[in-house]
C-alpha cells in the first residue's frame, strides 16, 4: 500500500474512535473532497461492525455487564484500541484486557473480566488453525487444548447460559475443539482429564498407572476412554 495511502487510513482511526473528530480529518486531507454524508455512513458501518462482532464474541460478557454499560466500554474499547485487522473477529483479542483494566475503575462485576477471557479463549480454541491429526502413534494431547485459571466457577456458569452469576472458587478450565465436531468442548478439570493429559505428555501406559498408584486398571483405562470420547486426547487407532 502506498505510504499517503496507509497515512490516509490511519488519521481514520480517530474519526472512528469520536465521530466528532470529522472536521479534523478532512483538515488532515487539504483537498479531499468526500462527501460528508457518506464519509457517516462509512463511519456508522465500521462501528456497526465492531459492535456487532464484539456482541458475538462476548454474549455472556455482555450480559453480565448489562446493555447500558455494555455500551459504554464497547465505546471506550473502541477509542483506545481501534481495529487494525482485516478479519473482524480479531478486534476482540485486547477486549478481556481492557476489561481487567477498567474493572475497579467503573465498578464492573469482578468475575467480568475472566468471563470475558474464557469467551475469547472459546473462540481461539474453536478457529485455531493448529492441525489435529487424523491418526497417531501413541497417546497425544489435543493439539488445541487451551488451560485458563480463574477464581469464579466459570465452567458451570457457562453452561448454564449466564444465569445469576458465578459462585466464587478457584478453577482450572480445560478447553479445546473436538476433532470430529469440530465445537469448543470445556470443562473444570477433573482428576481424570489432569490424568489423562499426563499420561500423554509423559508416555505412561495404564498397566504403569496402575501399578505405581494402586488404582484398578480398569478405572484408568475408563477414565481414558472418557477423555478420548470427548476428543480432550487422541489415542492410536
Amino acid at each position: 500500500m502506498k505510504p499517503g495511502l496507509r497515512g490516509f487510513f490511519d488519521s481514520m482511526e480517530e474519526y472512528f474512535a469520536d465521530p466528532g473528530q470529522v472536521d479534523r480529518l478532512y483538515a488532515a486531507h487539504p483537498g479531499w473532497e468526500a462527501s460528508r454524508s457518506r464519509v457517516a455512513i462509512y463511519g456508522r458501518l465500521v462501528r456497526h461492525h465492531v459492535n456487532a462482532t464484539l456482541e458475538k464474541l462476548f454474549p455472556l460478557t455482555r450480559g453480565g455487564v448489562g446493555e447500558e454499560r455494555w455500551e459504554e466500554l464497547v465505546r471506550a474499547y473502541e477509542a483506545l484500541r481501534p481495529g487494525t485487522s482485516f478479519e473482524l473477529n480479531r478486534m476482540g483479542e485486547g477486549f478481556p484486557g481492557f476489561l481487567a483494566d477498567e474493572a475497579e475503575r467503573r465498578g464492573l462485576p469482578g468475575y467480568v473480566p475472566a468471563l470475558a477471557r474464557f469467551e475469547w479463549t472459546d473462540f481461539e480454541v474453536f478457529s485455531s488453525m493448529e492441525p489435529v491429526p487424523e491418526r497417531v502413534e501413541r497417546l497425544t494431547v489435543n493439539p488445541t487444548l487451551a488451560v485458563l485459571e480463574h477464581p469464579f466457577r466459570l465452567c458451570a456458569y457457562v453452561r448454564a447460559k449466564g444465569k445469576g452469576e458465578p459462585a466464587a472458587g478457584q478453577e482450572m478450565a480445560l478447553l479445546w475443539r473436538h476433532p470430529e465436531t469440530l465445537v469448543t468442548m470445556y470443562m473444570a478439570a477433573s482428576d481424570r482429564a489432569l490424568l489423562a493429559v499426563k499420561m500423554a505428555m509423559e508416555g505412561l501406559t495404564p498397566e504403569g498407572v496402575a501399578s505405581a498408584t494402586g488404582v484398578p486398571e480398569a478405572d484408568i483405562r475408563a477414565a481414558l476412554e472418557e477423555c478420548v470420547k470427548d476428543g480432550l486426547v487422541l489415542a492410536p487407532g
